[in-house]
């Protein structure tokens, strides 16, 4: 498989563009990554076997109370944000429809270095987090994940890509339609 986001840093020129123009390159450079296997013959980023607060990252997961669960997305797109015990907290962006993947991007990635560089990370905590009236978009995605229930290797998504990943349409939803799972998010954020 050809690697579409090198092809898409590319025609970005290295430059910062906005979430529109990553969606669009997305959809044009990028169709055929629409799975978690896909997006690992890719150059997204690399395999890793451990997490890195701050970092972007995409894995397989089996909850171990799956049953009780009336949904959740086997693939996440996540960005852990603190260690408890037997795993860690994270942000699942795929919980959130794409615009509201952008919007909370773009908040977060505020409190980041201005050039994005490999080592790049959001220095981000929950007592930033939980502040809902400036990041709405936590709330529904918020996830604890239990590390014996990772069923892979992590990608790490160079942060050079992180733009552009939010937009890859990877989640898959068992128990629920994608629709389902963004009205649900909506109305948790208000």
């Amino acid at each position: 498989m050809a690697n579409p986001f090198q092809n898409i840093r590319t025609a970005a020129g290295d430059q910062d563009r906005s979430f529109n123009w990553y969606m669009r390159a997305v959809k044009k450079m990028a169709t055929n990554v629409d799975s978690f296997g896909d997006a690992g013959r890719t150059d997204i980023g690399k395999f890793v076997t451990s997490l890195d607060v701050g970092k972007l990252y995409m894995f397989a997961y089996d909850p171990k109370m799956k049953d009780t669960l009336p949904y959740y997305d086997k693939f996440p797109l996540c960005l852990p944000f603190d260690d408890v015990s037997g795993g860690f907290l994270g942000l699942n962006l795929h919980y959130l429809p794409p615009l509201q993947r952008a919007k909370l991007l773009g908040t977060l990635l505020d409190y980041t270095d201005k050039e994005l560089t490999e080592d790049s990370k959001m220095q981000v905590s929950w007592s930033i987090l939980k502040n809902f009236g400036k990041f709405p978009q936590v709330k529904p995605s918020i996830k604890r994940y239990i590390t014996a229930n990772v069923n892979s290797r992590f990608i790490e998504i160079d942060p050079q890509h992180w733009k552009a990943s939010i937009f890859l349409p990877t989640q898959r939803f068992v128990g629920a339609s994608d629709r389902t799972v963004y009205t649900d998010s909506n109305r948790a954020m208000q």
